[in-house]
């Protein structure tokens, strides 16, 4: 489910360098929304692994008799080598999806989202340190999407585009993802709006 994006106000690449220029040299930010991502998503993705180590275990239960039967039809293997493959194999994927559920649990206690007075901050401390940050005034298009869990969940991913090459700046699975949006437009169209005065009084003489 994807709502409809919110376009501010498209730039030329000066102004958008000025204008991120202009914050950098004002005074230390003031946060005005701090968010992590949502929880909810972790407990689905240990939910899921718990389903996924269910059917992994029945399929072992079910599975490793007819294995065995043609197993025992090739040569020069040994029978015992099919139980340590099949043994081995059980433990390996169920390891694989308790650790994707770990690193998810990992990844969402070490982000975080932040709306300050002057930009948007993105900081992440796994698996490696980052920190992205976007002035207002270099916003050009907001709006998130949603999916079926998120919307009755009530999170989702919020897109903040800023006519980047590497592509818009993506929140994943922000909370309450339209208050976010009621937070951020008003200060980004805040900044803007003098320049969009200054090129329509430029237009209009």
């Amino acid at each position: 489910m994807r709502t409809p994006s919110i376009n501010i106000f498209k730039k030329t690449e000066k102004d958008s360098g000025k204008s991120a220029s202009d914050h950098s040299h004002r005074s230390a930010s003031v946060v005005l929304v701090k968010a992590m991502p949502s929880w909810w998503v972790v407990l689905l993705a240990y939910a899921m692994a718990a389903l996924f180590c269910y059917f992994v275990h029945r399929f072992f239960v079910w599975f490793p008799p007819y294995l065995l039967e043609v197993f025992k039809n090739l040569r020069g293997l040994p029978e015992s080598w099919a139980e340590l493959g099949l043994y081995w194999g059980e433990k390996g994927l169920t390891w694989i999806a308790i650790a994707s559920a770990v690193y998810h649990n990992l990844w969402q206690l070490g982000t975080c989202y932040k709306l300050t007075s002057h930009d948007i901050q993105l900081q992440s401390w796994f698996p490696v340190r980052r920190v992205t940050a976007v002035p207002y005034g270099a916003v050009r298009r907001i709006g998130f999407q949603q999916s079926l869990f998120g919307y009755l969940l009530n999170y989702g991913h919020v897109e903040v585009d800023t006519g980047s090459t590497a592509g818009p700046l993506v929140l994943l699975n922000c909370p309450r993802p339209q208050k976010f949006l009621d937070v951020l437009q008003p200060k980004v169209e805040a900044v803007i709006q003098p320049s969009l005065t200054h090129h329509k009084r430029a237009a209009d003489s």
